[in-house]
């Protein structure tokens, strides 16, 4: 059985089910801590890419924070 980083795991994850990072992130933003934040972006650049239009999800005027 090959091993993947749990990072790699998670980007196929989101890729998978877009609507899951999205809800992730936003829970993440409202309760999570900074170093889980930075994980969190960290697996989301490696699914969607640095460029991606789910990059709109981090203005605060988006998340009505």
């Amino acid at each position: 059985m090959k091993d993947t980083s749990h990072d790699y795991s998670m980007s196929e994850q989101f890729r998978v089910d877009p609507h899951y990072a999205t809800e992730l992130l936003a829970d993440v933003r409202l309760r999570g801590c900074s170093g889980e934040l930075e994980i969190l972006l960290r697996q989301m650049v490696m699914a969607f890419g640095e460029d991606g239009d789910w990059r709109e999800n981090l203005t605060p005027a988006k998340q009505g924070v």
